[in-house]
């Protein structure tokens, strides 16, 4: 399954109602407080079999596609 999708899908389990993740959504944009990101981060790491950088910085779903792209090679 492409990355965008699985993550849309991951992103409708946490939320419970299907989000589409169009050009720089940020985390902010769609309500996530800190604690939600780093809670949707665990989720992400454990679906995709991957672990991010201490200093990784992602501001925006366009931003964790990118670096889940590069860590899952």
């Amino acid at each position: 399954m492409e990355t965008k999708k699985l993550l849309e899908e991951i992103l409708k389990d946490y939320r419970g109602e299907a989000i589409s993740l169009e050009d720089n959504v940020t985390f902010e944009s769609l309500g996530f407080d800190s604690l939600d990101q780093v809670d949707l981060m665990m989720q992400v790491e454990e679906k995709f079999g991957i672990t991010f950088p201490d200093d990784a910085d992602i501001k925006s779903f366009e931003d964790l596609l990118a670096i889940i792209d590069r860590l899952k090679k």
